[in-house]
């Protein structure tokens, strides 16, 4: 008879997630998540498996939670301010001496040592973004809060781009007033 885990997997996974976030897929061995969530390593691959396996799970809890947020943002009115709102609102993330970029933006980084699955989940992750940003703009435009020439495609992708390109420079931890005003560059395309 199996005995009974000792542990939370939602904490688990929520601590491992930290870690790769901040180490990195390649970076990060198992003993360091060891090391952050106290669970043994037969523990872990009894819940979770492998290394790969465990960074997948992380993974997509970090996109249900991303996904989440810009779900809620993007529902709310005007479009012109949820979508301002969602945007400003990876400020703190893409900015100043605490960023930490974007567990899926890093993982894109990494795509050469990681497997082919990751990178799927990754790009199915990009179309729904994509596509509620898409969405987002469409009502804007429809509603007159943005121009009727916009294109809702083309202005979800460029804002997406804008987005990815700010938590990549992360790493560098930029001024949060200098990436301020660029985020701000960005989301004026909407303005034309």
């Amino acid at each position: 008879m199996a005995r009974p885990r000792s542990f939370d997997t939602d904490d688990v996974l929520n601590a491992a997630m930290q870690v790769f976030w901040r180490k990195g897929y390649t970076a990060t061995s198992l003993d360091d998540v060891t090391a952050a969530t106290g669970v043994n390593k037969p523990s872990l691959y009894a819940a979770f498996g492998d290394k790969p396996s465990l960074f997948r799970h992380a993974l997509m809890r970090y996109h249900e939670m991303l996904l989440a947020y810009m779900k809620a943002s993007l529902a709310k009115d005007p479009p012109r301010d949820s979508i301002r709102s969602w945007f400003m609102g990876f400020l703190p993330s893409c900015a100043g001496a605490t960023a930490t970029g974007c567990l899926s933006v890093n993982t894109t980084l990494e795509a050469a040592s990681i497997d082919r699955e990751v990178i799927s989940a990754v790009e199915a992750f990009d179309r729904r973004q994509d596509a509620l940003l898409e969405a987002a703009i469409r009502r804007g435009v429809m509603s007159g809060d943005f121009a009727k020439d916009i294109d809702p495609k083309s202005a979800a992708l460029h804002l997406m781009a804008a987005q990815k390109g700010f938590l990549v420079l992360a790493r560098a931890h930029p001024s949060p007033a200098r990436t301020r005003r660029a985020m701000e560059q960005a989301l004026s395309a909407l303005d034309r």
